[in-house]
C-alpha cells in the first residue's frame, strides 16, 4: 500500500484543531510526525490503520501514534461525513516547561498500533471535543490536556487496532536509521506486496535461518509470516476495490495473489464476503 507523508503545520498553536464536513472521506493512506485523535461525527465505511482494515460508523474515536499509516474511506451508499481531528507532536510529552506531560509518554508509545476508544470514557471525550468548537485557543489546549489525562487514566477502554506498531519502519524507511530487523522486514512486505514474499527471503533480510525467523516474526508481530502477508495484501485490495474500477482479477494480481481463487478465499476469510461482493456493498 502506498502511504504518502503529510506535513502538519500549526505555527501559532501548540497543536492543530481541525473540524470538517464533506460528502465522503476519500483521503489516501498517509502518515505524519504527529499523534492524532480522530472523532467521526458522521459517516460510515472502512478504517485503515497500519495493517488493520475494519468498518467504522459515526462515533468512531481513534488515537493514532506518530507515523502510523491511516485513512478513512466512506461507503458509497452512505453520503455525508464529518470529523473532528486533533494533531499534536510527540515532543509535547518532552517539553521542559511542562514536565507533568512526561507521564503521558507510555500512552504515546502504545498508540503506535492505533487505539480505539470506547467505554464510559468515550462520551466524556466527545463532550470535550464538542466544546472545542466554540472554545478559545487556550480553552482548546486545556481540553486537549483533559483528553490526554482521560486516555491515560482509562487504559482498559483502549483497544489496539493494528497487530504491531507501524511507527518504526514507516518513520525510518530510507533514512539510514532502520536498525531493527522486524522494521526492515515489515517495510519490505508493504513495499513489495505485488511480488512473491517467502519466509526464506525474509529470513535472509533478517540474517537468520528460516526456522528462527518464523519464531521471531510470530513473537514480534503476533501471527505467522504468511498470515500477516495475506492481511496486508487483502487490506491493499480493499483500497483498490473501493477506489478503482479495475477488474477483480487484476487487483488480485497487483496485490500478489497468484490465483483468483486464492484471493477470493483469503479475502472472504478476513472480510466475510468475496471481493466482488465487497465492492458492490460499498
Amino acid at each position: 500500500m502506498k502511504v504518502t507523508r503529510e506535513h502538519v503545520s500549526h505555527p501559532d498553536q501548540s497543536f492543530r484543531y481541525l473540524r470538517f464536513e464533506t460528502p465522503r472521506f476519500e483521503g489516501e493512506p498517509h502518515r505524519h510526525h504527529h499523534l492524532e485523535l480522530t472523532w467521526i461525527e458522521a459517516g460510515a465505511g472502512l478504517r485503515f490503520v497500519g495493517d488493520s482494515v475494519a468498518p467504522f460508523e459515526a462515533g468512531d474515536l481513534v488515537l493514532l501514534g506518530a507515523n502510523t499509516p491511516h485513512c478513512w474511506v466512506s461507503s458509497r451508499s452512505r453520503p455525508g461525513s464529518a470529523a473532528t481531528v486533533l494533531q499534536f507532536a510527540p515532543e509535547l510529552f518532552a517539553h521542559d516547561s511542562l514536565p507533568e506531560l512526561a507521564r503521558l509518554a507510555p500512552l504515546a508509545e502504545k498508540s503506535g498500533v492505533g487505539l480505539r476508544v470506547a467505554g464510559a470514557v468515550h462520551p466524556r471525550i466527545v463532550e470535550l471535543l464538542t466544546d472545542m468548537r466554540t472554545s478559545s485557543d487556550i480553552g482548546r489546549l486545556a481540553g486537549l490536556l483533559q483528553i490526554l489525562e482521560l486516555l491515560q487514566a482509562h487504559e482498559r477502554s483502549l483497544t489496539a487496532l493494528a497487530h504491531c506498531s507501524m511507527q518504526a519502519h514507516g518513520a525510518r524507511a530510507g533514512d539510514g536509521r532502520d536498525d531493527r530487523r522486524i522494521d526492515r522486514v515489515l517495510g519490505w512486505i508493504h513495499r513489495q506486496i505485488a511480488h512473491e514474499l517467502t519466509v526464506a527471503a525474509a529470513a535472509r533480510m533478517a540474517r537468520v535461518t528460516p526456522g528462527a525467523f518464523s519464531r521471531y516474526f510470530r513473537h514480534e508481530v503476533g501471527k505467522p509470516f504468511t498470515e500477516y502477508v495475506n492481511d496486508v495484501r487483502c487490506g491493499e485490495a480493499c483500497v483498490r476495490l473501493r477506489r478503482t474500477d479495475k477488474a477483480v482479477a487484476v487487483i488480485a494480481q497487483e496485490c500478489g495473489f497468484a490465483t483468483l481463487s486464492h484471493f477470493n478465499r483469503q479475502f472472504r476469510l478476513r472480510h466475510g464476503v468475496t471481493p466482488r461482493e465487497f465492492r458492490t456493498s460499498g
